[in-house]
């Protein structure tokens, strides 16, 4: 797949805006509720990796923070 440049930053802009968001004005214990959002940002993320490009690091930040406020 291949994305334009100017998707590609878009795409990238967004989930560092909606990340740092998301890490800025959540706790942990906030974050299952944020399930549906969360969705969206990684489907977003998938796309820009199966083109080839790299997600900014404060997606996977919010990611692992996920990961572990919603373990079992």
């Amino acid at each position: 797949m291949t994305i334009d440049q100017t998707t590609a930053k878009v795409l990238t802009d967004l989930l560092r805006e909606l990340s740092s968001e998301l890490d800025l004005h959540h706790d942990d214990d906030e974050f299952h509720a944020l399930e549906p959002t969360i969705d969206t940002l990684r489907r977003a993320a998938t796309l820009m990796a199966d083109a080839g490009l790299k997600a900014p690091e404060v997606y996977h930040h919010v990611m692992r923070r996920f990961d572990r406020s919603t373990r079992s």
